[in-house]
């Protein structure tokens, strides 16, 4: 089989499996999409709720007349502050997870328009391969022409394991940074309930902060990264099972922390089901490293084998 039909062969059943790949991401993130603007939407309403109990208490009404008459105005309104920020905070998250999906679909729709050709040109090659196996009965070409496939699908799998190494990579990556942001928080908090004083409660939210957003970040991380192994997944059996679920870190932090932000066993809860997440994605990258590693010495294996059969043609 002449070199450039192979070669053409190996980059069209790559833009191939591309192409399938990316409309089955195309297909989940839509999906996605309209459950996170369902959220958001109701996010709004419960920031609105949230707002008017605010005003009701700020304001000149029955509400706040009620609670000065009772002399526990000023609490009250400390907790409806409160609870309007934790609304706020989760409101702002998923208007920005709303707008991260949107830019993924178009970033999909785009690579999607370069591919469109993907599977004519892929058909067109096997009529090509066809016709030269027709044309040439030599049983050592048809045993060549063999192993070619097996190389096509060894290497598409060796480049979506590589994706899922990298995607896995910046996942962790993002977790560590949040790690290091409760640790830390986790540290501030402990010298503030010792008497640390302003200072120590400011920088204990300052951190607290910095790891709501990095795990704004992370979690977005940990959804591709969960992509790229359940598209390894249905190709090279890497079994999710042993990972558990990377959303659920993501969860439990926006859920358990913000809502109750000052306190400390909050900070502690938070930062285990980050190192949870760090060991279940360090755990991952592993086994995929790993099947990478077994892909790369099967195509050596399959290099070695051709190479034999045209010296010995």
């Amino acid at each position: 089989m002449p070199n450039d039909i192979r070669e053409r062969l190996i980059q069209a059943k790559a833009q191939l499996r591309s192409k399938q790949k990316l409309d089955a991401m195309l297909e989940e993130e839509r999906v996605q999409l309209g459950s996170l603007q369902e959220s958001c939407s109701r996010m709004a309403r419960i920031l609105d709720k949230e707002k008017a109990d605010v005003d009701n208490l700020e304001g000149f009404s029955l509400v706040g007349l009620f609670y000065s008459i009772l002399g526990t105005k000023e609490e009250r309104l400390e907790t409806e502050r409160q609870e309007y920020l934790a609304a706020k905070l989760k409101y702002e998250e998923s208007a920005e997870a709303v707008d991260e999906a949107q830019r993924e679909i178009e970033e999909l729709v785009a690579q999607l328009a370069v591919l469109k050709d993907a599977e004519s040109e892929y058909n067109q090659l096997l009529k090509e391969k066809e016709k030269f196996l027709t044309q040439n009965g030599d049983p050592t070409i048809a045993a060549i022409l063999k192993l070619n496939d097996q190389v096509v699908d060894l290497e598409a799998d060796r480049k979506e394991l590589y994706e899922a190494i990298r995607a896995g990579t910046t996942a962790l990556r993002s977790l560590e940074s949040v790690r290091s942001d409760l640790n830390s928080a986790e540290n501030w908090g402990t010298w503030d309930m010792l008497g640390g004083g302003a200072a120590s409660t400011w920088i204990k939210h300052s951190r607290i902060d910095s790891a709501r957003r990095q795990a704004q970040v992370a979690q977005r991380h940990l959804r591709h990264f969960q992509k790229e192994l359940a598209d390894a997944d249905e190709r090279l059996q890497v079994s999710l099972s042993d990972f558990g679920s990377f959303l659920t870190f993501a969860d439990y932090f926006f859920d358990g922390l913000i809502v109750d932000w000052v306190v400390q066993s909050k900070i502690q809860n938070a930062s285990s089901a980050c190192g949870t997440a760090i060991r279940q994605v360090s755990s991952a990258i592993y086994k995929c490293r790993h099947r990478h590693a077994e892909t790369e010495a099967k195509l050596d294996q399959l290099a070695d084998e051709r190479r034999r059969l045209i010296e010995e043609a």
